[in-house]
């Protein structure tokens, strides 16, 4: 078994863990980390026992694009990119895009991370309609 140390992604305080791995890569648990700055060995549920979606059947892993019927298609990633700039070339108006744009963070992300989702969203989307998920 190998322990990978890493940052526990599910909020933006940053607790140091341990990713517990089998020989095969199977991913067998969480560990705390009892010398990190945040954390100091503690961990909420989430940190703890949030790890399951890593082999949930029904993870994505590669872009889909939904056709006219509703259906869903596979696509490459640089077709889906060109789709996603599509969509936002088509909802941009030229000025102000808050009534046709809006951009949704997540509370996994850093402080830094949803900072330049928010700058992003104002300097290049034009746009002040921003929300995140923090529930904790």
């Amino acid at each position: 078994m190998k322990r990978l140390e890493t940052t526990c992604g599910y909020c933006g305080c940053g607790c140091g863990i341990y990713v517990n791995v089998a020989d095969d890569g199977t991913l067998l648990g969480i560990t705390p980390s009892y010398n990190h700055v945040v954390s100091q060995g503690k961990l909420c549920s989430k940190g703890w026992h949030g790890f399951g979606f890593v082999r949930d059947s029904r993870r994505l892993n590669n872009p889909l694009i939904r056709m006219a019927d509703g259906s869903f298609r596979e696509v490459s990633w640089e077709e889906a990119y060109d789709k996603v700039v599509e969509g936002f070339k088509a909802a941009m108006t030229g000025g102000d895009n808050t009534e046709t744009i809006g951009m949704l963070s997540s509370a996994r992300c850093t402080n830094e991370e949803n900072f330049l989702m928010a700058k992003f969203a104002r300097a290049a989307l034009k746009t002040s309609s921003i929300d995140h998920c923090a529930r904790l």
